[in-house]
C-alpha cells in the first residue's frame, strides 16, 4: 500500500512538471507578486505572464476580468483560479503558478494643467454667457498634490453653479473611469474673460430711452461671472434705463427694461374674441405696462373692468 501511494504521488509530480513546462494543450498563467494597472477594471493579462500553444485562446484568457480596483487590492491565487474557472472555455487546461498573492494597485499620475484648463473652460462656458475662446485659465494651483489613475479617464466639474469670482476660484473636479466615478478633488484657478460687450458711451438719465449714440461695442475684461451684458448695441437700443448710467459702464441686461407701451389713463384699442368672432372696442387703461404685461382696463361702452394683455403700442387683448 505504501509503495502504491508513493508511486501515485510520483505520477502526479511528473504530470505537474509536464504541465508546468508547457505541455501541449496546457496554458500556463504565472502570477506576478505585484502589478500596476491603468484601469479600475483590471484583467488577467495585467497581472500575469501567460504562455501556451494557441495565441487566440491566450488572448481570450488574458482578458479574464478581475473585478474592480480603486487604489489597491490583494488577490490570492485561489481567487484568480476561481475567476478563470468562471470565464475560461476549458479551465482544466489552465495551470496557475507564480505568486500566492498578487498586490494590484492603480498606477497614478499628476494631471496636466492643459487638461484641467479644458475642463474648467467648458464648465464656465456652460454656466455663463461667455464662449470658450473668450475664457482664459491663467493659473491653476495645487496640481502636484493630485494623483489620478493612469489610463483613459474623463474629468468634469461637479458643481453646476456660477462662481462668485474669476479670481482664486475653487472648482470641484471629478475623475471618471470606465463610466464609474473614482475620486473628487479641488483645484484653485485664476480665470480671465475678455469679450466684446456693450459699453455706455455718455451719461444716460434714469428712464431715458437708449439711442445708438449712447452706446458703443468694446472689447472688455469681464470681472463679475454672474452678470449678463448686452453683446451688440442693436440689442439695447430702444430699451429704457432703469437707473442713471455712467460713461464706461458695461451695460448689464438688468440695467434696462422694455419701454412702456401703455400708460394709465390713455385710451387703448381692446381686441375681444368670442366664438370665432373678433371685434375691437375702446377701453381706458388703468395701469402702465410693457409688451406682454397684463393690466386692468375699463371698457368705455360697458364701463366693465377687465384684465387685458398688452400686444403693442396702445393695443391690448382680453386675457385668456
Amino acid at each position: 500500500m505504501l509503495v502504491a501511494a508513493t508511486s501515485m504521488l510520483a505520477l502526479w509530480a511528473c504530470l505537474g512538471t509536464a504541465l508546468a513546462s508547457g505541455a501541449h494543450g496546457s496554458y500556463i498563467v504565472k502570477l506576478r507578486p505585484q502589478a500596476s494597472v491603468k484601469s479600475s477594471a483590471p484583467i488577467l493579462g495585467d497581472i500575469a505572464d501567460l504562455s501556451g500553444d494557441d495565441e487566440k485562446l491566450l488572448a481570450q484568457l488574458a482578458r479574464t476580468p478581475l473585478g474592480t480596483i480603486a487604489d489597491a487590492r490583494l488577490l490570492s491565487r485561489s481567487e484568480i483560479v476561481a475567476l478563470i474557472k468562471n470565464a475560461a472555455a476549458n479551465p482544466e487546461e489552465v495551470i496557475v503558478t507564480g505568486a500566492e498573492f498578487t498586490k494590484v494597485f492603480a498606477g497614478t499620475r499628476t494631471p496636466e494643467a492643459a487638461e484641467i484648463a479644458t475642463v474648467l473652460k467648458s464648465h464656465l462656458a456652460s454656466v455663463t454667457q461667455w464662449r470658450e475662446e473668450e475664457i482664459e485659465i491663467r493659473s491653476i494651483d495645487n496640481l502636484k498634490a493630485i494623483l489620478l489613475p493612469e489610463g483613459e479617464l474623463q474629468l468634469r466639474v461637479v458643481s453646476r453653479g456660477v462662481p462668485a469670482s474669476f479670481k482664486s476660484t475653487l472648482f470641484s473636479v471629478e475623475a471618471v473611469q470606465d463610466g464609474k466615478p473614482l475620486r473628487t478633488f479641488w483645484v484653485k484657478a485664476d480665470v480671465r474673460v475678455k469679450a466684446q460687450v456693450v459699453q455706455v458711451a455718455k451719461p444716460v438719465a434714469f428712464r431715458s430711452v437708449l439711442k445708438a449714440d449712447d452706446l458703443r461695442e468694446q472689447l472688455c475684461d469681464i470681472e463679475d461671472p454672474r452678470a449678463t451684458y448686452f453683446r451688440t448695441t442693436a440689442e439695447a437700443v430702444g430699451k429704457v434705463a432703469r437707473r442713471a448710467l455712467g460713461p464706461g459702464e458695461l451695460l448689464g441686461q438688468n440695467s434696462v427694461e422694455q419701454p412702456g407701451l401703455v400708460r394709465s389713463g390713455e385710451t387703448v384699442r381692446l381686441l375681444v374674441e368670442s366664438g370665432g368672432l373678433r371685434m375691437t372696442v375702446l377701453a381706458r387703461a388703468l395701469q402702465n405696462g410693457k409688451l406682454g404685461d397684463p393690466i386692468k382696463v375699463r371698457n368705455i361702452d360697458s364701463d366693465r373692468v377687465i384684465t387685458a394683455v398688452i400686444t403693442g403700442r396702445g393695443e391690448v387683448r382680453v386675457a385668456n
